[in-house]
């Protein structure tokens, strides 16, 4: 299987969880509650301190992402966010050249992300991927209860410091929101407490500090050297760090266009992939597999099944998900993801129907036909 960080899905497919990439701030189109703030961010902030909650929400999205176009038209489309979000001030960042300084500014690597920020411009927390309705309610209550955001997460872990689990907890937070410099005092605090990485927030922590130290901004892809992380990772047993260490290889593998050497990592990844990430590891190996489907099978025809069974165990994930709280256009999002794997694999039967049903979830959706009708011609 092939890496999850690579190079992000044509627009003709639904790229479920966006990769690595810098971003810009501009105004998205206009939702059917949410009144969407159509000046730039300082302006916002400064509405902000105005309003009831004192806080701005900034979302961040890409043309082309369907997993942006789930979030945007689907859960803060919605009456009931558009409600609990009354008392901020809503703006939107994309891809464009205005604001690409304002999401450096933030360090946002992946789209969708919700971040609240307070009139200073300071986060109070942040969100990430594609969330339904919901469970954006949810995080919205949360974070309004000021629960588990990062200012609590770090006057608990303040009070205390040997509580390593909750140590990571706040890393993992701050560089969600893009903070990666803001973790790396509490990362150096984890290891120094734990310098054998018997515990698993310890060894988290040193893979991190591996990581940032291998992929350096001024380092080229090709000239990256891997044998510290894979080194690191050779002499580890703990799942998680293997899920997200090999992730990191095989993204570095893609980048340097070596598929082979990237699908064996991914692969090594997905045998140790957390219950929490199979939906959306799982959709990412299954759109870089569509995207890549003609390399990889004459690499290893092997590979596309494996792609095809992920799909299905991802897809399950999301029907999941739709039962318990139904979402069309998302579920027929990740039946066209599920169906494109098919489609390589010559399921051409099972991906009609897919379509089909994809269809009638959303029949708003124009892609969804036209994909279908240049499959029936024979393309993939």
């Amino acid at each position: 299987m092939i890496a999850a960080m690579a190079a992000p899905v044509p627009s003709s497919m639904p790229a479920i969880l966006a990769l690595f990439a810098v971003f810009a701030l501009a105004a998205a189109p206009r939702a059917q509650a949410i009144e969407w703030w159509q000046k730039d961010l300082d302006s916002a902030l400064a509405a902000a301190a105005e309003k009831p909650a004192k806080a701005a929400l900034l979302y961040c999205w890409k043309d082309g992402y369907a997993a942006c176009a789930d979030m945007f038209s689907g859960t803060l489309s919605d009456a009931k966010v558009a409600t609990a979000l009354a008392g901020h001030v809503c703006v939107a960042a994309k891809d464009d050249a205005a604001g690409k300084p304002t999401l450096a500014k933030y360090g946002i690597t992946s789209v969708p992300t919700v971040l609240l920020l307070d009139p200073a411009g300071a986060v109070i927390d942040v969100v990430t991927g594609y969330v339904p309705v919901a469970e954006f309610l949810g995080e919205l209550k949360r974070i309004g209860d000021g629960k588990d955001t990062i200012g609590a997460l770090r006057k608990q872990a303040e009070a205390a410091p040997t509580d390593l689990a909750l140590q990571m907890r706040l890393v993992r937070k701050l560089r969600s929101a893009g903070d990666v410099k803001g973790s790396a005092a509490v990362i150096a605090a984890i290891v120094a407490k734990d310098p054998k990485f018997a515990s698993e927030p310890a060894a988290e922590a040193r893979l991190l500090e591996i990581c940032d130290q291998t992929f350096r901004v001024d380092v080229p892809p090709q000239d990256v050297d891997l044998k510290p992380l894979r080194s690191f990772l050779n002499a580890q047993k703990n799942k998680r760090v293997l899920f997200l260490g090999h992730d990191r290889v095989a993204g570095a593998e893609y980048r340097r266009q070596n598929l082979k050497a990237a699908a064996d990592a991914a692969g090594k990844a997905w045998k140790n992939v957390p219950p929490d990430q199979v939906l959306a590891y799982g959709q990412n190996l299954a759109g870089k597999a569509y995207e890549n489907w003609e390399a990889l099978d004459k690499i290893d025809k092997g590979l596309l099944k494996e792609a095809l069974e992920i799909s299905k165990k991802a897809l399950d994930e999301v029907e999941k998900r739709h039962k318990a709280s139904p979402d069309g256009p998302y579920l027929a999002s990740a039946l066209y993801l599920h169906a494109s794997v098919q489609i390589v694999n010559n399921l051409r039967k099972e991906a009609f129907a897919a379509m089909d049903r994809a269809m009638a979830l959303n029949p708003k959706d124009e892609n969804l036909k036209k994909a279908k009708d240049r499959w029936l011609d024979g393309s993939k």
